[in-house]
Order: C-alpha cells, then sequence, then structure tokens
C-alpha cells in the first residue's frame, strides 16, 4: 500500500525542479567545454576580421585611458522582488577578460572574471585587476566581454582604470541592459551579487552588507577625493570566489551598490589562516569596491596608476 502511495505521489508532481521558464546552467564538464569552444572560435572568427585590438594598443589603452565623462542612469527606486534582482544582474552581467595567443601554441587562450553593463550604450564596469592581469605569456591578444547569450564582444576602447580603486571602465560597440550605480545603501541592507566563482556559472546569493571601512590612512583631506575613494572599502555578506571579480553587487532596487573586489580568510595565526601550522578560519571577508568610488571614476576618469 504503501508503495502505491508513493507511485502516485511521484506521478503527480513535476518533474522539473524549477519554475517554468527558469534557466539551468550546464555545469557538466562537456558543457562548459562547448562553451569555452564556441567563445574561442568567435574570438578567432573577430581576430581573423581583424574587429580585435591587438595586444600593443591594448596595453596603450591601458597606459593611457580616454578618459571621457560617462552619464549614469537615475537609480532605481522601485524594490524588486529577489527573482527580479536575479533577472536584473543576469541582463547586464557579463563575462570580461583577456583573449590571447601564448607562446607556445596556436590556440586561443580564453582568461575571464566579472563585469556589469552601467550605460545603455555599452560601457562595462570591473576591476582594474582584471584587465590588468599579467601578459608576460602572450603573443597577441585583447580584452573581450562576453554577455548572457554567449556572444563575444571585443573591448573597443578604455575609459578609465584605477589601481587603487580596483575600478575599470571598458567600452563595447553594443546595446546594453544598465544597472544604475547608487551609493544610497548602510550595514543591515540587503546585498546580492550573480557571478560566476570557481567556473560555477549562474551563482547567485544574498547577504546584508557589513560595513564601509577605511583601507589606509594615506587618502589625504577630501573624502571624495579619487585618493581617498581608493582606500573606501565595502564589506558584504554574499557569496563569492575567484572568477566572482568584477561582478556587481546589487541593493533591493536592483542598483549596483558596488562590484567583487577581493576575498580574503582570517585566522588565529594573523591575517591569513594557515591550516598546515594549525591556523584555522575565523571569519571569511567578501570585499567590494563601492559605487559612490566607480562613480566617482566615472564622472571623472583618469589616467591609469
Amino acid at each position: 500500500m504503501m508503495k502505491s502511495l508513493l507511485f502516485l505521489l511521484a506521478i503527480a508532481l513535476p518533474l522539473h525542479g524549477q519554475a517554468p521558464g527558469t534557466s539551468i546552467f550546464e555545469q557538466s564538464r562537456e558543457g562548459l567545454r562547448t562553451e569555452q569552444g564556441a567563445i574561442s572560435d568567435q574570438t578567432k572568427k573577430l581576430h581573423r576580421d581583424k574587429k580585435m585590438l591587438s595586444l600593443e594598443a591594448t596595453v596603450k589603452l591601458l597606459e593611457e585611458p580616454a578618459m571621457s565623462p560617462v552619464k549614469l542612469p537615475t537609480p532605481n527606486t522601485k524594490k524588486l522582488t529577489p527573482t527580479g534582482i536575479a533577472e536584473a544582474a543576469r541582463a547586464s552581467n557579463y563575462r570580461v577578460g583577456w583573449a590571447y595567443l601564448c607562446n607556445n601554441c596556436d590556440n586561443w587562450h580564453i582568461n575571464l572574471a566579472g563585469g556589469y553593463a552601467i550605460t545603455d550604450n555599452g560601457v562595462i564596469a570591473t576591476c582594474s585587476h582584471v584587465v590588468n592581469t599579467s601578459r608576460k605569456k602572450m603573443r597577441d591578444g585583447s580584452l573581450i566581454a562576453v554577455d548572457s547569450t554567449g556572444k563575444v564582444h571585443p573591448v573597443t576602447a578604455i575609459i578609465a582604470d584605477h589601481k587603487e580603486i580596483d575600478g575599470a571602465l571598458l567600452k563595447i560597440d553594443a546595446k546594453t541592459v544598465p544597472l544604475p550605480l547608487s551609493d544610497h545603501v548602510s550595514p543591515g541592507d540587503s546585498a546580492f551579487c550573480f557571478s560566476r566563482p570557481l567556473k560555477q556559472g549562474d551563482y547567485f546569493s544574498q547577504g546584508i552588507v557589513n560595513r564601509f571601512f577605511w583601507k589606509s590612512e594615506d587618502r589625504g583631506d577630501d573624502p571624495n577625493s579619487l585618493q581617498s575613494l581608493g582606500a573606501l572599502k565595502l564589506n558584504v555578506s554574499t557569496r563569492w570566489a575567484p572568477g566572482s571579480s568584477g561582478s556587481a553587487v546589487l541593493d533591493s532596487f536592483g542598483n549596483a551598490i558596488g562590484h567583487v573586489s577581493t576575498i580574503s580568510t582570517m585566522g588565529n595565526r594573523g591575517n591569513r589562516s594557515d591550516k598546515d601550522k594549525g591556523g584555522r578560519t575565523l571569519i571569511t571577508l567578501h570585499t567590494a569596491t563601492p559605487a559612490r568610488a566607480m562613480k566617482a571614476l566615472a564622472a571623472a576618469p583618469p589616467v591609469s596608476n
């Protein structure tokens, strides 16, 4: 009798485990390989058609950004459901980084982290450390941005790059769905992040704003200067890991309140846990570049420092 009831219950329940229309990420080894192959094939074609900047041109732009002010959209004021926030994050999310040829083979290597659109005409925000990765092993290459459909867009300009802020503004030739930047957030407010930690695609998490803090005392007298804003950081409890860098951190209205910068563990043996020496992790800090710094960078972007 019990087996019959279980059978009837099983056939009465839907076989899918998600709401209708919800995407399912292909996390299998073959799925990731296919995705990477598609990005590589598009990159080859863009390079062959001379639609990508050369390595030399890209490096020059990093050294001397275009320095044009960016007109930002007005922050959203209507509260969204968590599902709505996830949809907004996905629509604006880009995988940003380098596509390059190494010194040892003719295969295109793809090294991507996160990014997010901040205007509707192709301005993408990400981390400075994402675009300034080591180029010692590259004989040619360029920065690219991959949208949520898997389409590869070559980066055509670098508007700003600030290492202390850990922020960069890039340009692609495409219509984009922006996340407005908002600095109206306080500890205790909800915080969300959509990213790809450790190659785990479409990972969405919710937490809270933990605190704002000054990372360095060497910041001058003006708290709104770019020098000071390079020392201003934000901790949140949303989850991320390597691969998430540059991904937006959002508020309950679908605004970007910052982006993923670093992750660090702290233990009972100094600032970093050391299990080999008997240490243990006591806290993991998720540190973001705050929107206030990115708004200042967009308003008056400086030459890379």
